[in-house]
C-alpha cells in the first residue's frame, strides 16, 4: 500500500533535513555515528525522495567511515551502501565518482565478517552495473558537502555494444584520463587539442574545460550521432564547453582535420590493434605541430603497444612511457601505461 500524502509529509519531516549530517557521521562518539547510519538505513527502506539524501552532502563523510576501526560502524555503513545502491539512483553516480568501488574492494581484503563481505559485494556489483541505452552521469571537480553536488556533472547517453562495439559506454580509462587532465590543466591552457577515438566524449568534455579549443573525433555514424548529442547536452549546462567541436575522422581513409596545426593530440585506449598502428601514428604525426605532444593511456594488455612505440620512434618522436598512477583508474585489475611523445622531426 502506497503512503498517503499526509503520511509522506510526516515521514519527510522526520527523515528530511534532520535525517543525518556530515558532522554526526564524523562524531567521535560511536553511538552518534551508529544512530545516524541506522536512520539512513531506516529511511532508505521507505522509498521516498532520494534527492533528499543526495542534497545532504554526506557522501564524503560516508567514504571516510569505510576505514573506521569499529566493526559495528563498518557493518552498518556497508548495509546502507548496499541498500542505497540497489535503488539505482543518482546517489550511485556520486559514489562512483568518489571511487567507492575501490574502497569497498579494500573491505573484501580486510574483513572476514559475513555481513560486510556480502553487503560490500552487492554494493560493488550495483555500482559497476552499466545498462545499455542508459544515461551515465560523472562528477568532476570539487564535491561540495554543502550542496551535495560536484563542480561539474556531465551526462552521457550510452548505447549498446551490438550497435557500435566497444565505444558503447563510458569506460574507467576515459574517466581516469579526464581526472588527470583536470589535475594538470596548466598543460592544456591556451592550447588547441585534437582528441582521437573520443567515444561518447568524456575526455573531450574535460579538455573543453581547460584548453583553448578541442576537436573530438570518432568514425562510426551511430557513435558520432551519440557523441554530438552528448556534447550538445553538456554545452547547455556549461557554456565553456562551446569550444568543443565534433568531427568524423576515419584514421584509415581521412586526412587530418588541420595538418600540423595541433599542439596536443590525445587519446584514451586508442592503442589496441597492431593493424591500426600505421594509420594511427600517421594521423598523430600529420596533425601535430613541431614539438607538439601526443598524450595517451593504454592498458598493458592491449595489442600493438610495441608496434606503436617503434612506429613513433621511426617518425622522429621522443617517446616516454611511464606507469599511469593507479589512483586515476582504481577499478581495474590491469596496469595502465602513460604515453608522452614529442614530435622532434
Amino acid at each position: 500500500m502506497f503512503p498517503t500524502k499526509q503520511r509522506f509529509s510526516n515521514i519527510h519531516n522526520i527523515y528530511g533535513s534532520q535525517l543525518c549530517t556530515k558532522e554526526s557521521l564524523r562524531s567521535k562518539d560511536k553511538n552518534t555515528v551508529l544512530e545516524s547510519l541506522n536512520k539512513l538505513n531506516e529511511w532508505v527502506k521507505n522509498r521516498f525522495q532520494y534527492k533528499d539524501i543526495e542534497k545532504l552532502g554526506i557522501f564524503q563523510a560516508l567514504l571516510e567511515l569505510i576505514d573506521h576501526e569499529d566493526i559495528d560502524i563498518v557493518r552498518t555503513l556497508v548495509l546502507f551502501l548496499k541498500n542505497i545502491s540497489l535503488k539505482e539512483t543518482d546517489a550511485n553516480e556520486i559514489m562512483r565518482s568518489l571511487d567507492f568501488i575501490l574502497r569497498l574492494e579494500d573491505l573484501l581484503e580486510k574483513y572476514y565478517d559475513a555481513d560486510i563481505l556480502n553487503d560490500s559485494s552487492t554494493a560493488i556489483e550495483c555500482l559497476r552495473k552499466c545498462a545499455p541505452y542508459s544515461t551515465r552521469k560523472v562528477g568532476f571537480g570539487t564535491y561540495s558537502e554543502e550542496t551535495g553536488e560536484f563542480q561539474y556533472l556531465f551526462e552521457f547517453k550510452q548505447l549498446h555494444f551490438d550497435l557500435v562495439g566497444v565505444g558503447w559506454k563510458i569506460w574507467d580509462a576515459g574517466i581516469g584520463l579526464s581526472k588527470w587532465i583536470l589535475e594538470n590543466e596548466q598543460r592544456f591552457q591556451g592550447k588547441d587539442v585534437l582528441e582521437l577515438g573520443s567515444g561518447l566524449g568524456i575526455t573531450g568534455m574535460a579538455l573543453g574545460l581547460v584548453c583553448k579549443s578541442v576537436l573530438v573525433t570518432d568514425y562510426s555514424p551511430k557513435l558520432m550521432a551519440a557523441l554530438k548529442d552528448n556534447v550538445k547536452i553538456n554545452q547547455m549546462k556549461y557554456p565553456e564547453l562551446k569550444k568543443c567541436q565534433v568531427q568524423q575522422l576515419d584514421w584509415l581513409n581521412d586526412n587530418p582535420p588541420k595538418p600540423q596545426f595541433y599542439e596536443i593530440v590525445i587519446g584514451s585506449e586508442i592503442i589496441y590493434d597492431e593493424k591500426l598502428v600505421d594509420a594511427l601514428t600517421n594521423i598523430i604525426y600529420q596533425s601535430l605541430q613541431m614539438n607538439g605532444v601526443f598524450i595517451g593511456t593504454c592498458a598493458t594488455v592491449r595489442r600493438g603497444i610495441n608496434e606503436f612505440t617503434q612506429a613513433m620512434i621511426s617518425k622522429g618522436f621522443e617517446v616516454n612511457i611511464t606507469p599511469f598512477p593507479k589512483r586515476f583508474v582504481p577499478d581495474t585489475k590491469f596496469d595502465t601505461l602513460f604515453f608522452e611523445c614529442i614530435k622532434k622531426a
